[in-house]
């Protein structure tokens, strides 16, 4: 499995369509700099972080914020260049001024207000104001493709009574627009961008950009891109003077050049058989640190008999044994809790009645819901239903996602010795994703959204607004299409606890909505939980300290992860 490809499953589910273009694009990319590794240091001894977000990718001439790594473009250009209003840290929850100093919800949280940073300026000098913040957004409402965390609907118009305030109009109270507003959406230069002449999702931006983050663009080219400090930053002064980001081609190169120390930072599927060539050779230095992220599901289509019958849910479910999944490659994914939160970072979301509830494992539970929902074992061993009709599920998988293929192969034994007629339907990534998103498939494998809390998971999977009619493509990750048609009329119920926590910053109240839709989840299970999802990071304390760990985990320390990178790499200071 490519390491690129799974840093995606476990980022937003606007990716999807992006990541097919991606693997599509092959650019030929030109530029200065060397085309083999240096290293460097600065008088006080400080060296190069060398860095390797996934391996697969090519260097892109493309270092337009509004396409990071996930999306198409060149890593660092989102984070490094430029930067959000407010940073609300993926893996904590908590929030904390970036750009913007403060803000304010008002009009019954219809209304949005930053208050800028003063005094900071552009690396051109030029200052900093309300105005880029104008144009930014304003600009990705003009260009849909720009949108690449899809923001936009979430404001009616932005405008700037002075230099230092901006106020978003919101389409309607929604206190998650903090999220996506302030976290979601690099800003650039007005002065600069307004300038571009034809389509700027097309714009390279790899001439001496006008920054505003840590870092600018010293160089690259199609091996390797060098970042250098921004002398300008309005922050605290990054330690790392220089970041060299490498491209290796798969994931064997990647751990060989991690194990011989060339590099000090990468976000590659791990395999645990790789430690005794790693963190226990040299357990003083060498980390590797995974925490939980978001929760792989098996969907079921629920658009399509017999996955709209609940019975035949909780059978499918109940006939799958997920303590055998956590293991080889997949050893890092332990199995998920009913309601489908992200655990154990959001354990004190679940709600009291299933903070101990683990899903049941059992062959003849499984098949006395078939039997209730009318069906019976033929005399080959599989159900039909009263038709006569065999119950098949044919499992969608991307081949070469080895984790993904072994707990499918797993999940299609398990459902066949309880008398399903399961079969492994592996398939490109293209065609997986197509058929997911379209509804032209019975049972997947895939991701949900993460996000700093459950509501960004559960959300995407139950708000019937991001369901489609058979044919069309959903939005976020309503694969499994939970709408008024398929829901029993329980998407009204999901919908209303998902206004609900949009409505409030009270987190009470929010707390009350996330486990009114976990009862939804395990009392009807629209998607079935599976695994939680981890985050790659193995990193090096030779040359740079300070990094997230199981000891301090005060962030993702995945490379992959948007802007949270950026947290980090602040965060380091030389060995």
């Amino acid at each position: 499995m490519s390491s690129y490809l799974a840093s995606s499953r476990r980022r937003y589910a606007v990716a999807l369509f992006s990541l097919v273009m991606v693997l599509g694009m092959v650019l030929a990319a030109c530029g200065g700099g060397s085309s083999t590794s240096q290293t460097t240091q600065n008088s006080s001894g400080a060296k190069t972080l060398h860095v390797l977000p996934a391996p697969g990718q090519p260097v892109v001439d493309l270092f337009n914020p509004y396409f990071d790594a996930n999306h198409g473009g060149e890593w660092g250009a989102a984070g490094l260049m430029y930067e959000q209003l407010w940073f609300i840290n993926g893996l904590t929850g908590q929030s904390q001024p970036w750009l913007a100093s403060s803000y304010q919800f008002s009009n019954n949280n219809m209304q949005l207000t930053f208050n800028l940073r003063q005094g900071v300026k552009w690396s051109d000098g030029q200052p900093f104001t309300s105005k880029d913040v104008v144009f930014t957004f304003n600009l990705l409402k003009q260009n849909p493709a720009l949108d690449i965390n899809g923001v936009a609907p979430f404001y009616k118009s932005v405008s700037a009574p002075d230099d230092n305030t901006v106020v978003f109009t919101l389409t309607q109270p929604n206190t998650t627009a903090l999220y996506y507003i302030g976290n979601q959406v690099r800003i650039v230069p007005e002065h600069v961008w307004s300038t571009i002449s034809g389509d700027p999702a097309k714009y390279a931006n790899d001439k001496n950009p006008v920054v505003i983050g840590p870092y600018k663009l010293q160089s690259w080219n199609s091996n390797i891109v060098t970042y250098v400090v921004n002398p300008d930053y309005w922050g605290t002064k990054p330690q790392v003077p220089e970041i060299q980001v490498v491209s290796i081609k798969d994931n064997t190169t990647a751990i060989t050049d991690m194990i011989s120390g060339k590099l000090d930072w990468m976000g590659v599927a791990w395999n645990p058989d790789l430690d005794a060539q790693f963190t226990q050779k040299d357990p003083q230095h060498n980390h590797t640190f995974f925490p939980a992220s978001n929760v792989v599901m098996l969907y079921l289509n629920l658009q399509k008999s017999p996955f709209n019958n609940v019975l035949v849910r909780k059978a499918i479910s109940t006939a799958i044994n997920r303590d055998q999944l956590p293991q080889g490659v997949a050893a890092y994914a332990k199995a998920a809790t009913p309601t489908g939160i992200v655990t154990p970072t959001f354990n004190d979301w679940i709600a009291p009645q299933y903070q101990n509830m683990k899903f049941q494992y059992s062959v003849q539970q499984a098949q006395s819901y078939l039997e209730q929902a009318g069906f019976k074992k033929g005399s080959d061993g599989f159900y039909r239903d009263a038709s006569g009709k065999e119950l098949t599920v044919p499992v969608n998988v991307v081949t070469g996602w080895s984790d993904w293929d072994q707990d499918v192969q797993f999940i299609v034994n398990d459902l066949k010795a309880a008398g399903i007629n399961a079969s492994v339907n592996s398939m490109s990534q293209t065609s997986f994703v197509n058929a997911i998103t379209t509804g032209n498939y019975s049972a997947s494998i895939c991701w949900t959204n993460a996000g700093p809390s459950p509501y960004y998971g559960l959300q995407a999977v139950l708000e019937s607004a991001y369901s489609a009619k058979p044919g069309q493509t959903v939005s976020g990750t309503n694969f499994e299409r939970w709408d008024a048609s398929t829901s029993n009329g329980l998407s009204a119920l999901t919908d209303k606890y998902i206004e609900q926590y949009q409505q409030t910053l009270d987190p009470n109240a929010q707390k009350q909505a996330i486990q009114g839709l976990e009862k939804v989840m395990v009392e009807q299970l629209p998607a079935i939980p599976l695994t939680v999802n981890v985050n790659w990071d193995e990193y090096s304390t030779k040359n740079y300290v300070g990094w997230p760990s199981t000891d301090n985990p005060y962030d993702f320390g995945s490379p992959f992860q948007v802007p949270d990178f950026e947290n980090v790499i602040l965060h380091l200071k030389a060995a």
